[in-house]
Formats: C-alpha cells, structure tokens, sequence
C-alpha cells in the first residue's frame, strides 16, 4: 500500500526562486526523516495510545473513519498481516490508511454495517519512529447500534501431537448460517494467537457459530489444504459466559501424494514425493508371472523418510513401462505409470569408483556381549531360503551359524541385517557374513569380504526404557519418540508390561495412539472436518537416557 501526498502551488518568481532555493538548503538540515538521535540513552519507552475517534466502546457511531493519536511520533510494520477487524468487512468495503507522525487514520470506503459492535485490532502493526517498539492498546471497539455486543471466546491452540503451542494461529468463528465453509470462505470473526498459542475474542455477538484454528502459511485469512487446521465436531454457542477452549490442530489430508520429481542414472531411479509414503508397489505393466512380480517388487525401496522410491536396475528391472502404485500415511492411494529409462554410462562414468559397500553402523570399536551389531547395505538384499547370513564366532574358537530371526533379522526395507548378542566370549567376538546368502538385488558385490572382529565389554554403552501399563483400552500404539517428536520405535498392543532396548543415550518422549473403537488402527484427522481424532496420549516426562541405565515409567492412560 502507498501513501502519496499531494501540493498545488503557483508559479514563483526569479527573486522568489532564489529565496526559496536558499530555504530549502536550510530546511534539508533541518527537517531530515526521523531517527534515532546521535548519542544519549535509547528510547525504550513505546508509544501510548492518547485518544482516538470514535471513543472507544461508543455506541451509535455513523461516522466513515476512525483515527488513533499516539503520544509519539509512529510507523506503520506489517499492516495488512497485522490488523484484524472483527467482524470482517466485506469485499466490496476496502480502506484507506493515513499515517502522519502521531495518529493513523483508516478510511472506508462504505458505511459500516448497521447496529453491529466492531473491533479493530492492530496488535503489532504500530511502532515508533525510532527504536520500532510495538505500541501498547492498539485495540479499539465500538458499536454502530445502541448497544455493544457482550460475546466472548477465549483460549489456546496446540499441536494435537505434541500438545505445543501454537503462535500465529488463525482463530476465526464462522455463522452457521455460511454454506461456503472454512475451505473458500472468510470468517466472520478472526483473531491470532500470541507466542503461548493463547487468543481472545470479544465484543461478539451472542450466537451460534462453527469454530476453527489453523496455520495460515499464506497468510490469505483462509484454510487450505496442507495447513494444520483445529476444529469442533460441532457448532458452539457463544456468550459472555463461555469458559476457555483448547484447539488442537491436526492435518487433515484428503489428497493423494503428489510426484515432486524424478531423477535418473545408470543404476537406479529416485522419484520423490510432497509427502511421506506407508506403501509402494511397482509391478511391469506387461503380464508377468508371480516370480517376475516379486522381483520386480524386491527392487523397490522407499526412503528419506517416506518421500523418496528408489528403483533399482536388476536383471529383472529393466528399461520399460512399470505402475507404480503408493499410498500415503492415511491411505490416500496414487498410480503412476512411469517410463523407466536407465541412461548408459558414459566414458567418464564407467571409470568412476564402485558403490560404497557394506558399512557398520555407528563404526563401533567395541560390542557389548548383550548388545547389537547392525550392518547397513547399499541396496537391498536378499536372504538365500534357508541359508543363515553369517557366522559368530568366540574367542576364535567357538563357531556357530546366526539363527534367524533370534540372533539376525533384516529391515523391512532390506537394507539393514540386526545380529543380537548374547555372548560368553572373554575377549572377543567376530562376525563374517556369507557372500553366497546374502545377495544384492541388484547383482553387485556388497563387499562383504572381511570379517567384522570386536573386543566385548561388560558396560552396556545403550539404554532401556520400560514399564507396566495401565489402561482400559484393547487396541493401541505405543510410540517411543526422540527430542524433536520423531518415531524412533513403536509397539502394536503390548499387553501389561513394554519395553524400548538398544537406545542410544539421549532424550525420549512416550506416546500412545489410542484405537478408541477398537477397529484395529487409530483415526486420525477427518478430511470432512466433523468427526474428531481418536485420543492421543502424550506422556509429559522427559526421558533422560544414559548409557547402561534403565528407565521404569508407568503409562497410565
């Protein structure tokens, strides 16, 4: 928004002109824009709201404006994102703004709506000249009616998941009466929530309305999709009465994932995601018998936390024409037929270095004899039918083949071996995995050649957490998150007692999705915004982790 002043003036003459040339050399020293002045204390003192037009809570006002005076000089920050009016003026009803060093002037362009109690807000949008201190009362209210209107509605918004507060929040209440809903419509009334996710709304209009919270990204004072968004399973009725509310905002997701990208070379194609994936399935589109189809799908891994499918170039995985089909965390499902080409490597190409092989996660130099060993695969593997992939042997004398699954497991995408120990050695103990077991499907060598030989200690360098639990649910999740909310582990309906091993010292969080109908998986956000989420319990302890400790907490829920 510009601000433009206009002058008329006539034409000076010659001895003018020379006068007037010399006043404005005197006035450029004189009249300079506002700042802060040299040397002597800062300004810490913000500007005070001294008057304004109308009175604040006046009633029966008709005028077209209305202006605060401000005991020092001011500047306007940020306007259109901070300024809420409440209710909001139509369309068709824009404003001009006036700012000239105390006072701010907003002009409509239409009358304001009759025998209506309006309240403008400026929250952060008014600083002084000098240091940008935010003024203090920047709200004013008033009626257009004979009487103002006594509704309130107070409270806070938090992340449904990690019960944190919610600053910037959009709070709007919307009349029952709109058929055009949150998605494509304006609120009636609107409000943003301060640093500790806390809003207040007053001077409403004593009625029935839908309530929601939302990040507004764009800052366009609507839902959209992708936004986290909190809302009630029905309509409130507001008064001057009503106690607070707590919002809690989710993110509803009705759409599918979206492709973001492909990337292409001569061993693998990456296609990345706006989103996390639960499933992905890539099959030929030609018909193929049921061994091909599992090839084809071994070939396949998701990665980068879901957002990315690498498809890996196998003998059975070549170029052609494949349907890949994903679905994301709750279940919205996509298909794309996708023309796989693997460019041929060029001369420098084929002289580059192989792929990295096998590597040992955490570059461990010791073991504990109950501890664990993981090996990390550069592509998926696969376990021989009936073949053990190694051998653990003792002090180098006792030799035995790893059972499956009790002493080694892969990963659900195959790229990870477990081997579990609990072993009698006094000095040492040494893994060798088997080449002929343990097969890259893409037909590379893992580089799996040397043996991997580790002293054993008898001080366990992770920790555990465990517990009873106590509850009244049949089905539920059971999360272990990390410090920044992510999952680190999760356990499918454990019965009286849980238990988190192999953790690396750090700090926990507990938390349980409860399966409230018991139709075997938790509900998450409604994409139609009416049925609320089923409970989440979030355990408020902070798990301190250290090495060879255990944790004992009680989960009641």
């Amino acid at each position: 928004m510009r601000f433009r002043a206009k002058a008329r003036a006539s034409q000076p003459g010659r001895g003018a002109q020379t006068g007037l040339a010399l006043a404005g050399l005197l006035a450029l020293g004189s009249c300079a824009a506002i700042s802060s002045p040299q040397g002597g204390p800062r300004d810490k003192t913000p500007p005070r709201l001294i008057g304004t037009s109308p009175d604040s809570a006046a009633r029966n006002v008709h005028q077209q404006f209305i202006r605060l005076k401000f005991s020092e000089p001011i500047q306007l920050k940020e306007l259109t994102k901070n300024l809420l009016i409440t209710p909001q003026l139509p369309p068709d009803n824009s404003y001009s703004v006036l700012a000239d060093r105390d006072y701010i002037t907003l002009t409509f362009k239409k009358p304001l709506e009759a025998n209506t109690t309006y309240s403008f807000n400026f929250r952060k949008a008014i600083v002084d000249a000098n240091e940008s201190l935010p003024a203090k009362y920047q709200a004013l209210s008033f009626s257009t009616g004979a009487t103002l209107d006594s509704g309130r509605v107070r409270g806070t918004v938090v992340d449904f998941f990690t019960t944190r507060p919610a600053a910037d929040a959009l709070v709007g209440l919307y009349r029952t009466t709109d058929t055009v809903g949150v998605r494509r419509g304006q609120p009636y009334y609107l409000a943003r929530t301060d640093a500790k996710g806390q809003f207040q709304l007053n001077f409403i209009r004593v009625a029935t309305y839908n309530m929601y919270a939302w990040t507004d990204k764009n800052n366009n004072n609507r839902f959209d999709d992708g936004e986290k968004i909190a809302y009630l399973p029905g309509p409130i009725t507001v008064s001057d009465t009503i106690g607070p509310r707590t919002l809690q905002l989710v993110r509803p997701d009705r759409l599918p994932p979206r492709r973001t990208g492909l990337e292409t070379t001569p061993r693998q194609v990456r296609i990345t995601f706006n989103e996390g994936l639960q499933t992905a399935t890539l099959a030929p589109l030609t018909p193929a018998d049921a061994a091909t189809q599992a090839a084809v799908q071994q070939a396949t891994e998701i990665t980068d936390q879901g957002r990315s499918v690498l498809i890996y170039k196998t003998p059975t995985v070549v170029d052609g024409r494949y349907l890949l089909a994903a679905t994301d965390s709750v279940g919205n499902p996509r298909r794309d037929t996708l023309n796989v080409r693997f460019p041929v490597p060029t001369a420098v190409g084929k002289k580059a270095p192989a792929a990295v092989g096998t590597a040992v996660v955490g570059n461990p130099r010791s073991v504990y004899r109950q501890g664990q060993v993981k090996f990390r695969f550069p592509v998926p593997v696969q376990l021989a039918a009936g073949r053990s992939p190694g051998t653990l042997t003792e002090d180098s004398v006792k030799t035995h083949a790893l059972r499956v699954p009790a002493e080694a497991s892969l990963n659900a995408s195959r790229t990870e071996l477990t081997v579990k120990l609990d072993t009698k050695a006094l000095k040492n103990i040494e893994i060798r995995l088997d080449t002929t077991a343990l097969l890259a499907v893409t037909g590379q060598s893992l580089l799996l050649r040397r043996p991997l030989r580790l002293p054993v200690v008898d001080q366990d360098p992770s920790g555990q957490i465990m517990g009873t639990i106590q509850t009244k649910y049949k089905s539920f999740d059971l999360q272990l998150l990390d410090e920044k909310y992510q999952v680190v582990a999760q356990l499918h309906n454990p019965r009286g007692t849980y238990r988190f091993d192999y953790l690396a010292p750090g700090k926990y969080r507990l938390r349980v999705l409860i399966d409230q109908d018991g139709d075997g998986h938790w509900r998450g956000a409604d994409p139609n915004l009416r049925l609320a989420p089923e409970p989440v319990y979030l355990d408020p302890k902070l798990l301190d982790v250290r090495s060879g400790f255990e944790i004992d907490e009680t989960l009641t829920f």
